[in-house]
């Protein structure tokens, strides 16, 4: 407890550090090591003793990630930037709460919809963990998929989130959303930039690809660092979670194989009727898959076991009947 106190007052004060000392600072370079020792040293203290295959953990190291990622944006690009303290710091913590006018959100769904999309995701994604539970841990592509569809639906928890919101504010705020039906998705250039976790998403978008893509003028040089960048964040976060150095590897050559892939998409002059891109887009989803989610999904690995679904127990909730066989 003392320690996680310790950890986020080290924050809060690296954030004043950085807004008040090191911006100020002429010297781009200079700016740049000062704001990337403070988050490498603030990102080793918070994730160094953290619990092995919690989903906490994972997220724990994201947020480090996604801060260092924010400060270091914003110190070497806002320099010429009119920029307030009470700005600078809520673009901060827009990571924890992102909040957004509910009039710049497009296709912004009623109340009722969401409510009944709610109902769906949850009932899919709690059967998907009982039959998990039931039948155990294998890599395959039948339970690759089964894995990806139980992360797209445990959105649920965020769309309960900007329900709560949209009350609140009268329906004039709403949080952004996690994803946007990516299983529509008809290239991985929309899967990754408009369809799959907005708010990650957005951070990359505004603090590695924008910048870089007005530095060297160039989309693709600012896609491919950013896919770097990503990758090093969930080779760090498997990392910290499983403790398993040949994981590494193989979850950073999933996003360099997807930052290729995307790349040639832009320059690919043919065009692919819809149906042939959405299947293209899902098979290369679904071959490449098993380097990312594999030590989440090996056999004996507990991490499905300890990390259930919120409001799993709840009895009232109906639940799905299983099938009686179990995915290959």
């Amino acid at each position: 407890m003392v320690l996680s106190l310790f950890v986020l007052i080290g924050w809060f004060v690296c954030i004043f550090i950085c807004y008040y000392v090191i911006r100020p600072i002429s010297n781009k370079l200079i700016r740049f090591f000062l704001i990337f020792f403070l988050c490498i040293l603030l990102t080793y203290i918070t994730c160094k003793n953290l619990p092995r295959f919690y989903v906490s953990s994972l997220i724990i190291v994201a947020l480090c990630w996604l801060m260092s990622i924010r400060l270091i944006s914003l110190i070497l690009f806002s320099k010429t930037t009119l920029l307030t303290y009470q700005t600078f710091l809520l673009k901060i913590l827009w990571i924890y709460l992102p909040i957004l006018p509910k009039n710049k959100v497009k296709n912004q769904w009623s109340i009722i919809y969401h409510i009944i999309l709610i109902i769906i995701k949850l009932l899919i994604n709690h059967w998907i963990y009982r039959w998990f539970i039931k039948c155990g841990m294998e890599v395959s592509y039948e339970r690759t998929f089964l894995f990806y569809l139980f992360i797209m639906t445990i959105s649920y928890i965020f769309d309960i989130e900007m329900i709560i919101i949209r009350i609140l504010t009268r329906d004039k705020y709403t949080l952004e959303s996690f994803t946007n039906f990516p299983i529509l998705s008809l290239s991985l250039r929309e899967f990754w930039g408009q369809r799959y976790n907005h708010i990650i998403n957005t951070i990359l978008k505004e603090s590695i690809f924008e910048p870089i893509r007005l530095e060297f003028s160039s989309s693709t040089i600012a896609a491919l660092i950013t896919f770097i960048i990503s990758g090093l964040l969930h080779v760090h976060a498997c990392f910290v979670a499983f403790d398993d150095k040949s994981i590494l590897f193989p979850t950073f050559m999933f996003f360099f194989l997807h930052a290729i892939a995307c790349s040639i998409e832009t320059h690919m002059k043919i065009k692919r009727p819809e149906h042939a891109g959405w299947i293209l887009t899902h098979a290369f989803l679904l071959i490449t898959s098993p380097l990312m989610i594999r030590p989440f999904i090996e056999k004996g690995c507990p991490f499905i076991m300890i990390n259930p679904p919120p409001l799993i127990n709840i009895e009232w909730i109906p639940k799905l009947s299983l099938p009686k066989f179990c995915p290959q």
